[in-house]
């Protein structure tokens, strides 16, 4: 055949790829507003944004989007686990609502602010709720550091004796100091006040940007999976 006078028309498709239950139900499209089918990018189809700033612009993405569609309660989580434990708490919130922050709050809290969210829900676990605490918004482990001595204020500050304020000071990681709360059954006290400060946190930078949205805060346990405590009221 004479390609020069015929042409060949070309079709690449994937099977089920845009159907409710195929393959574009397991991406973020929907979240992005990019509807009817998926990408297909190298041989998995799958794009992982391995750099921070295209990380970053997904999550404003996903913030814009779900304004856009008048949801105006915001969930973010650190990742798949502690969305998936997010989903549970608030199973009435549709899944545009849940977006994965990673280590970009600041980001999520800006573009909140930017198109007008109401109320703000983080769920995280220990480690990221103390970076949030202490006001680091760039919350990845190799770039901040908890800080244990907020823990052991807080320790003091729900009743735990000076004992054992000092070996949560003195734990390597925030992990240990949670299991060092477990043991003294003070998890739930003192996970509650973690919450309540990093609610403090965010309602004040929302603040500064413009704006205060009210702030929930779930603390989970290291799975993502089991609320441990909780500060302010969750919307259902």
């Amino acid at each position: 055949m004479d390609l020069k006078t015929r042409g060949v028309r070309i079709v690449i498709s994937v099977p089920d790829g845009g159907t409710a239950a195929g393959v574009a139900r397991g991406t973020a499209n929907g979240r992005l507003a990019v509807l009817g089918g998926i990408s297909s990018l190298g041989t998995a189809g799958v794009v992982r944004p391995f750099s921070t700033a295209s990380w970053r612009a997904g999550v404003e993405r996903a913030v814009a989007v779900m304004a856009a569609r008048e949801e105006r309660t915001l969930v973010l989580c650190a990742g798949s686990g502690t969305e998936k434990g997010a989903r549970r708490l608030l199973p009435q919130l549709p899944e545009v609502c849940f977006v994965e922050a990673g280590d970009f709050t600041g980001a999520a809290l800006r573009g909140a602010v930017e198109h007008g969210v109401t109320q703000v829900v983080f769920v995280g676990t220990a480690g990221r709720l103390a970076r949030l605490a202490s006001g680091v918004l760039t919350t990845h482990y190799t770039r901040s550091k908890a800080d244990t001595d907020l823990l052991a204020e807080i320790t003091r500050t729900m009743g735990g004796p000076d004992e054992l304020a000092a070996r949560v000071a003195e734990a390597g990681a925030v992990p240990h100091a949670y299991e060092l709360w477990e043991g003294a059954g003070l998890l739930g006290r003192a996970g509650r006040e973690l919450c309540r400060r990093v609610a403090e946190v965010v309602e004040r930078l929302t603040t500064e940007a413009g704006r205060t949205i009210a702030a929930q805060v779930v603390l989970v346990d290291p799975t993502g999976q089991r609320m441990i405590a909780m500060y302010g009221r969750l919307s259902r």
